[in-house]
C-alpha cells in the first residue's frame, strides 16, 4: 500500500485510462496490441518514477503539509525511493529502446529522456522557480493524448482525430495548471522550508486562488476556438461528457466566490480531468 501511495497509483491509472481511450477511439478495437500496451506501461512507469523522486525531495515539506500521508522515512526508506526511481527508469528505457527498434523511430527513446529529465529537473530545480514548476507538470500531462496518437499511428491506425486531441490537450494543460496552483496553496507551509517560490508564496493565497480561477476561465475562449475549427464531434455522448467537464472546471469560480476550501477546488478539477479523459472514448 505504501509503495502504491509513493508512485500515486490513482494518477497512473488515469494516465493509462486516457491512453487506452485514444487507442479505442482510433481503432474501436477493445484489445490493443502488445506494442501499445507496452507504450502505456512505459508511460506509467516513467510517471511513477517521477512521483517517487518528487516525494524523495519533498520529504521535509511533506512532514509539515501532510504528515499523516507521508510515505518516505515513515513506511519506505529514502534510499528505496531512489532505487525505485532508477529501477523504474531503467525498465522504461528498455521498453523505449524496444519500441524505437520495433517502429524504426527514435521517438520513444526521445520521449523517455525528455520526460525523465524534465521530472528530475522539476523535483530538484523547477519546483523552486515561480511559474515554471506549474508549466512543466501541466505540459507533461497535456501531451499524453498526443503521444498516444503517435503510438496508434505507428501501429498502422489512421489518425483522424488530431485536431480534437490537440484541443483536449489544451484543456488538460489549463486545468492542470490551475490545479497545480491550488495544490501549491495547500502546500504553502511546507514549501517555505524548501524556499519554494510558488505563486501563492509570492502573491499570497487569496491572489493565487483568483489566478487559478482566471486561468480556468481561459477554457471558454479555447472552447469557442475549437468550435470554430470544428474540433469537436456532434455525438451526444461526447458532448455530454465534455460539456460536463467544462462546466465542472468553470464551477471553480463559484467555489472561489463562496470561499470554499482548496481541497474541494482540487477535487472538482480532478473530476473534470477524468470526465475529459472519458470523452475521448466517444470522439
Amino acid at each position: 500500500m505504501s509503495f502504491l501511495r509513493l508512485i500515486r497509483i490513482s494518477n497512473l491509472l488515469i494516465i493509462a485510462y486516457t491512453m487506452y481511450g485514444v487507442w479505442y477511439m482510433q481503432s474501436h478495437d477493445k484489445v490493443p496490441p502488445k506494442e501499445f500496451i507496452l507504450f502505456i506501461l512505459f508511460t506509467v512507469i516513467v510517471a511513477g518514477a517521477g512521483n517517487a523522486i518528487n516525494d524523495y525531495f519533498d520529504v521535509k515539506s511533506d512532514r509539515i503539509n501532510k504528515p499523516e500521508k507521508i510515505v518516505i522515512e515513515k513506511s519506505i526508506k529514502r534510499r528505496w525511493a531512489i532505487i525505485i526511481h532508477w529501477g523504474f527508469n531503467a525498465l522504461a528505457l528498455c521498453i523505449s529502446i524496444y519500441l524505437s527498434w520495433r517502429f524504426l523511430s527514435w521517438f520513444y527513446v526521445f520521449i523517455h529522456f525528455f520526460s525523465t529529465s524534465l521530472l528530475w529537473v522539476y523535483s530538484v530545480y523547477l519546483k523552486q522557480r515561480l511559474f515554471w514548476s506549474n508549466v512543466s507538470i501541466s505540459l507533461l500531462v497535456a501531451i499524453i493524448p498526443i503521444i498516444s496518437l503517435k503510438g496508434t499511428h505507428d501501429l498502422g491506425v489512421e489518425s483522424h482525430h488530431l485536431i480534437s486531441l490537440i484541443f483536449i490537450a489544451c484543456f488538460a494543460l489549463v486545468i492542470n495548471f490551475s490545479r497545480e496552483i491550488i495544490k501549491d496553496i495547500q502546500d504553502m507551509e511546507g514549501d517555505k522550508v524548501r524556499n519554494v517560490r510558488s505563486i501563492p508564496l509570492v502573491f499570497g493565497s487569496e491572489k493565487a486562488r483568483w489566478i487559478a480561477t482566471g486561468v480556468t476561465l481561459l477554457l471558454i475562449p479555447i472552447y469557442l476556438i475549437g468550435l470554430f475549427f470544428g474540433a469537436f464531434p456532434s455525438g451526444l455522448e461526447f458532448n455530454i461528457l465534455f460539456m460536463s467537464a467544462l462546466l465542472l472546471s468553470l464551477s471553480i469560480l463559484i467555489l472561489q466566490l463562496i470561499k470554499a476550501q482548496e481541497k474541494s477546488m482540487n477535487l472538482l478539477l480532478k473530476l473534470s480531468l477524468l470526465l475529459g479523459s472519458t470523452s475521448i472514448y466517444f470522439l
